[in-house]
């Protein structure tokens, strides 16, 4: 796989960066450490953002406003006169093939468009394959691998080790297969409810059927499912009445007009007698169907225990309010900005151990208890014990106001998740009082049938018992046909959510095991790296060895001290400094970083050093030249490209201490943004000769002069710090003593030193242009006058002469490296 180094980015109008029209140019070298420094406000962050919003599409920092607040507004510098970002980038392969050019620009109107110089087919897409989480770490970044969560330390390691997707995917499935999700997205929950009560209620229709079938053909129901045999063998049994056959004729008992059959009894003999019977059998027969059977009892007693269980849950945690509250001191414990992880940010109490653990346990009981009280919500409203209820308190005969009904509590409050043990206690006592009432009602229908059924005759008796239980059979039939193809609809649509939730919950535990295992095989992997380069950065310090561990069945990365002056297994989070902290963080991340084999071999490291003291400052930056880098002279063949940004006073010593080695390239930042230029040094030098000549080339002079001098204050005052020219100490300490003259003066003064000596590293040749030329042009032509201020100005072509001047003056300090053929200072005046 070709893998890019980052060759160089260039900004303009992005964020602290306006530069209109003349864009902040930084290059990097793939073969040494790159390095950024810049004083506090310069644009070293802009920098950092931009490569962020080209690559990932964000600014982290905006993103994390709040809406009100409008951060997509501060993308585009408030002061670009075009009011367009545009961040352009050049990423150089480790294999020959050609560079990847790539543009990405922000309008004020928001919309980003992404384009390829180079001719790249889909730049978008290879910006996304740069998006590993060890490219771009800033501070905030490298500290919370430790200060957080053993969860989100597991989310945020999986990425560094290449499992990003493995672990993305992992989320989504726990997620897919989580019973509430299931619930809130597939209904399963209302579904499986909904497909209880309606077997429940087309059970209770069934009996009926059978019931029914029975009184009228004198035979017991075989199968209940064969309708036109059912309705076949009622109608014959009903054509043997002669009453009622010529009615029958050519017809079932579906279609049997019952009104008509009623007054062909009614004529025979009855009257008024017989329709009362027909009524009283009618309510026998649904009050028989009424009854509370022990099952149902049962239930009801189930329900309870669990009302009592859920109950006792709830008292051992308190009020709901504590739920939240805890909820929040839990957010605050795991924050960056928190002190102490074993101090309460409620009472302030210091305890003897982090507070994370206790309160995720207390969170659990919470969420525990919020388990049980929805399940006996869903139990509830999927009870016989209910719909019983609620079927008695509905039968007409037994008189129940629908204000004084129950049941109607019940449900709202199954569905609201908020069933209360007092309301299931006042359901038992109503299903009782109306079994009760029911029974007495029933005695009482069966006497008033006995003494209706003594007045008429039997034959009459019997025929219109027959009819009316006739006429339910056909109620409940037709009910029946009516509810049985719903009923199957949920049935399939369950049974199909069923395999589905089956099927989800297998894959997801099939792919976390195997996501634990590998997750496990990585971190095996680095740990022998990451606990020597642990070791590395704290030279001198106790080598703690930082230890990894997965847990078997879940995302947690615990993060523990082996040795911890003797003691094993210790908690790093608690126990560690910050810097030893993000001495951790460090190791970890660059461990996994160079195990990384993706398309991105570079790593953008934004004031990571904050926390470290200038020993452990040095050791990092030690280790990432020595032991990290990619390069054939001093660094590693397989190594990656690390560019560093920097505010810190101590690291710019060091950086210019190696700056533009073999080893190391430095650059540094200068301006006044967000409104004027920012530069870099190594841009400096050059754009003051391109604006000094475009100036006088245009006859500019009194604009033009101010450039040269500046261009001519660089280039001496460079050529001093490359080759260490001994200074005296007022140049070193004083701002105003810094002129021309004593620029000059001091090279000049070292050169004759070290050819006195004969230890001058400069050609014969060199010396002789420096001593009698170059120096004696620049200091009679161009300094005398300038500094005293006298004579004649100058015209524009003295000026270009005073360029050239100081350019040949520069070169004799310089040597070409046979090498790569590269034109270089010379390390020091007595050596290359």
């Amino acid at each position: 796989m070709t893998r890019y180094f980052l060759a160089s980015v260039t900004i303009e109008g992005f964020r602290g960066i306006n530069n209109d029209g003349d864009p902040l140019v930084l290059k990097f070298r793939s073969d040494a450490v790159n390095s950024v420094h810049a004083p506090n406000g310069v644009g070293k962050t802009s920098i950092f953002e931009a490569l962020h919003f080209a690559i990932h599409g964000t600014v982290p920092r905006l993103q994390a406003l709040q809406d009100a607040e409008r951060g997509q507004n501060y993308v585009v510098n408030k002061f670009h006169p075009q009011q367009t970002a545009t961040v352009a980038l050049v990423f150089a392969s480790d294999d020959g093939t050609p560079d990847v050019a790539i543009t990405v620009t922000r309008q004020a109107a928001r919309n980003r468009t992404v384009s390829s110089p180079s001719g790249h087919t889909d730049p978008e897409a290879f910006l996304s394959s740069l998006r590993e989480d060890f490219v771009l770490v800033d501070y905030p970044r490298f500290a919370s691998l430790v200060d957080c969560t053993a969860l989100d330390r597991g989310r945020i390691f999986s990425p560094l080790v290449g499992l990003s997707r493995y672990s993305r995917l992992r989320q989504a499935l726990a997620g897919a297969c989580h019973t509430r999700n299931l619930n809130s997205d597939l209904a399963l929950s209302n579904l499986d409810t909904d497909v209880t009560t309606g077997t429940r209620a087309l059970l209770a229709v069934h009996n009926r059927v059978k019931a029914a079938y029975q009184e009228v053909t004198g035979t017991a129901l075989a199968d209940p499912d064969d309708i036109a045999r059912c309705e076949a063998d009622v109608t014959s049994a009903l054509a043997t009445s002669p009453l009622l056959a010529p009615l029958l004729a050519g017809a079932s008992v579906m279609d049997l007009d019952f009104a008509a059959a009623e007054q062909a009894i009614d004529k025979e003999e009855g009257g008024e007698a017989r329709k009362t019977l027909d009524a009283l059998n009618t309510s026998v027969t649904s009050l028989t169907a009424l009854a509370v059977s022990q099952a149902e009892t049962d239930e009801f007693k189930t329900l309870l225990t669990l009302a009592w269980v859920r109950d006792e849950a709830m008292r051992k945690v308190g009020a709901s309010t504590i739920h939240a509250l805890l909820k929040d001191a839990l957010t605050v414990v795991n924050g960056e900005d928190w002190h102490d992880p074993r101090q309460c940010p409620v009472c302030e109490v210091v305890g003897d151990a982090p507070l994370q653990e206790w309160l995720e346990a207390k969170i659990g009981l919470y969420d525990e208890a919020a388990r049980m009280d929805s399940e006996l919500a869903q139990k509830t409203a999927a009870s016989a014990y209910l719909a019983k209820l609620r079927q008695l308190e509905e039968f007409a005969g037994l008189g129940i106001a629908v204000p004084d009904r129950v049941s109607p509590k019940l449900t709202l409050a199954a569905r609201q998740s908020s069933v209360a043990t007092a309301d299931l206690e006042s359901g038992k006592a109503r299903l009782a009082e109306l079994e009760t009432k029911r029974a007495e009602t029933l005695k009482t229908a069966s006497a008033e049938i006995a003494k209706i059924q003594a007045t008429l005759p039997p034959s009459l008796v019997q025929v219109a018992r027959t009819l009316g239980q006739a006429k339910q059979f056909r109620d409940a039939m037709r009910e029946y046909e009516r509810d049985l193809p719903a009923l199957a609809t949920k049935k399939a649509r369950l049974d199909k959510l069923t395999r589905w939730k089956t099927f989800i919950t297998t894959a997801a535990q099939a792919f976390a095991t195997a996501e634990g295992a590998i997750a496990n095989t990585r971190i095996t992997d680095i740990q022998t790296d990451c606990q020597d380069l642990f070791g590395r950065l704290v030279r001198g310090g106790p080598d703690v060895r930082p230890t990894l561990s997965r847990a078997a069945n879940s995302e947690h990365v615990d993060l523990k001290l082996a040795d911890f002056f003797g003691l094993q297994d210790q908690s790093a989070r608690a126990l560690l400094s910050e810097s030893y902290r993000n001495a951790v963080a460090a190791s970890i991340f660059l461990a996994s970083a160079t195990r990384h084999s993706g398309v991105p071999r570079f790593m953008v490291l934004d004031d990571v050093t904050s926390s470290f003291d200038a020993g452990h400052q040095f050791s990092l930056m030690d280790t990432i030249r020595s032991y990290l880098r990619h390069g054939a002279t001093g660094g590693v063949l397989d190594g990656l490209q690390f560019i560093i940004l920097s505010h810190d006073t101590s690291l710019e010593k060091y950086f210019d201490r190696l700056g533009n080695t073999t080893e190391w390239h430095h650059q540094k930042m200068q301006g006044m943004p967000p409104k004027g230029r920012v530069m870099v040094s190594t841009q400096q030098a050059d754009r003051l000769k391109a604006q000094a000549q475009q100036y006088l080339n245009a006859g500019q002079v009194d604009i033009g002069e101010p450039f040269v001098r500046q261009y001519l204050e660089y280039k001496l005052g460079q050529v001093i710090t490359r080759l260490g020219v001994l200074v005296p100490p007022d140049y070193a300490t004083r701002g105003d003593k810094r002129t021309l003259s004593t620029y000059m003066d001091a090279i000049t003064g070292a050169v004759a030193l070290y050819q006195a000596a004969n230890r001058c590293v400069l050609t014969a040749q060199q010396v002789s242009d420096l001593q009698n030329r170059h120096a004696t042009a620049i200091m009679s032509n161009y300094v005398s006058h300038y500094e005293s201020g006298a004579g004649t100005p100058f015209n524009a072509y003295a000026l270009l002469g005073v360029l050239q001047s100081v350019d040949d003056l520069a070169s004799c300090f310089t040597w070409t490296d046979p090498g790569d053929g590269r034109t270089k200072y010379y390390k020091a005046l007595d050596r290359q």
